[in-house]
């Protein structure tokens, strides 16, 4: 019986970049902190009291899991990416809660930009896509978008396109 040759894959040198199962280290703007910390806070209180069932629980339990979890294992998921002015970066829905997050393949971190608690309803304005967006347009995030190299649809100050005048 003749010995199997071996394959190429065998022969092939380490590859120098972290394993890509490998979770991304995660930061937090200290706004996205405070709320995260809020959160906790409200739940340790209602655990405290005995009472388990608190929305407070289930709400911090949901935040922790997708900051611990699933935003670390799959930063960078299409799914998760937001469209038109805010393309190149990402979002998750956690009940009413909306995470909002860059991230950076090159460097393997994720900056979680805003945790929001107010209600989604579009053109409101404590929509929180329209708070998030009043944030970006400040120049609150540009320094972080820098060390990620995340680059913008557009620059501040300057009109977003409508449907009707966007190039086909």
């Amino acid at each position: 019986m003749a010995a199997k040759p071996k394959g190429r894959k065998a022969r092939r040198p380490p590859e120098a970049s972290v394993p890509s199962s490998f979770p991304y280290e995660v930061d937090m703007t200290a706004t996205a902190e405070a709320v995260y910390n809020d959160l906790y806070r409200k739940a340790k209180q209602a655990e405290t009291q005995g009472n388990y069932s608190s929305t407070h629980i289930t709400t911090f339990e949901m935040i922790k899991d997708a900051v611990k979890r699933i935003i670390p294992n799959d930063p960078i998921n299409k799914s998760h990416a937001l469209r038109g002015d805010l393309s190149n970066l990402f979002r998750l829905r956690k009940g009413r809660m909306r995470i909002c997050w860059i991230a950076s393949s090159k460097i393997r971190r994720v900056c979680i930009l805003l945790i929001s608690e107010s209600l989604r309803k579009e053109g409101d304005a404590n929509d929180p896509y329209v708070i998030f967006q009043n944030m970006i347009d400040s120049g609150t995030f540009d320094s972080l978008f820098a060390d990620f190299g995340v680059r913008m649809a557009r620059l501040r100050g300057q009109p977003a396109l409508s449907r009707s005048t966007k190039p086909h």
